[in-house]
């Protein structure tokens, strides 16, 4: 976990992440005062299960003297379901993934998704992380199982999807982003685009309150549930 600190925080906004949005964050904090940002492991996703109870246990570390937290996901497959913060205001995006904040607009992101629902996004921190598909073949599963079972496990993951799509955000190294989605794509025969996203969404994160319909206003003590999602 690292943890990035403004102006020797006391009392102030805390944004709990994913470090997959690390670079989007950083790029618009700068004039962000009496704000922390702590970022936590970027494959929490892939065990919903776990992901509650290591979001919670960031949001104790501040409870003592955060006045309001923020976290930087979405519902991420109910892994937030029975997160609350004790002592404080918690603010979460409304939103069922991260997609919808690299792109700056839950409205665009369901247009993508009515359009074409069997999209895999990319984004600067999936492919700096190595997590794009080609990099977890060759680096999690081929050392696990072998080269044959690896590929044949990887294509059943893919084999709904039809098209790669870079999210471009303005930030990191966009020739090699393009160059490894592009590698992707071809490797899993699918199609190849990319879009341009958005700092908008991150950018609220810094600001949000209650009046922000964009987000979800927990009180303190309440616990996320599912069904705040679809109000």
């Amino acid at each position: 976990m690292e943890i990035k600190f403004k102006n020797n925080v006391k009392k102030g906004r805390v944004i709990i992440a994913c470090s997959i949005m690390e670079a989007e964050l950083e790029a618009i904090r700068k004039d962000a005062k009496n704000v922390e940002i702590r970022y936590l492991e970027q494959g929490l996703h892939r065990t919903p299960t776990k992901m509650a109870s290591v979001i919670q246990a960031e949001i104790d570390k501040v409870a003592d003297y955060a006045k309001i937290i923020v976290l930087g996901y979405g519902l991420c497959s109910n892994g937030v379901v029975g997160v609350k913060a004790r002592n404080q205001p918690l603010i979460i995006p409304r939103c069922h993934d991260c997609i919808t904040l690299f792109l700056g607009s839950r409205l665009l992101y369901q247009k993508m998704f009515q359009k074409n629902p069997g999209t895999y996004y990319l984004t600067e921190g999936w492919i700096r992380w190595k997590k794009d598909p080609l990099s977890i073949l060759k680096d999690e599963y081929i050392p696990r199982v072998g080269d044959k079972k690896a590929l044949w496990a990887m294509k059943m993951e893919l084999q709904h999807y039809t098209d790669f799509v870079l999210i471009d955000s303005g930030v990191g190294d966009i020739k090699y982003m393009r160059e490894v989605a592009k590698r992707n794509a071809e490797f899993f025969e699918k199609r190849y685009k990319e879009v341009k996203g958005s700092l908008q969404y991150f950018k609220k994160l810094l600001t949000c309150n209650k009046e922000d319909d964009e987000f979800i206003f927990i009180k303190p003590g309440e616990h996320i549930t599912q069904e705040m999602f679809f109000l």
